[in-house]
């Protein structure tokens, strides 16, 4: 049996489904940093007025936002 000691903050398991609430305190993020995320891609589910996050959908997600952030150099030899 899992107990909220035995969560590891910070993991997001790509099999879970969580509610904003359990994601939020899992990350340890506030409103404002799920609220961005949403606004950028992160994809949001929604039965009877509550709210999910698949963890796939959050990894798919920072692999994503890494991919595009990053700036590729380009080097000119003469």
């Amino acid at each position: 049996m899992t107990t909220t000691t035995d969560v590891a903050q910070g993991v997001i398991n790509p099999h879970e489904l969580y509610t904003l609430r359990a994601f939020k305190r899992r990350l340890g993020i506030s409103d404002s940093t799920l609220r961005a995320a949403r606004r950028a891609g992160l994809k949001v589910s929604y039965l009877h007025k509550q709210g999910f996050i698949l963890g796939s959908d959050w990894i798919e997600y920072v692999l994503s936002s890494s991919r595009s952030s990053s700036v590729e150099h380009t080097f000119v030899t003469e």
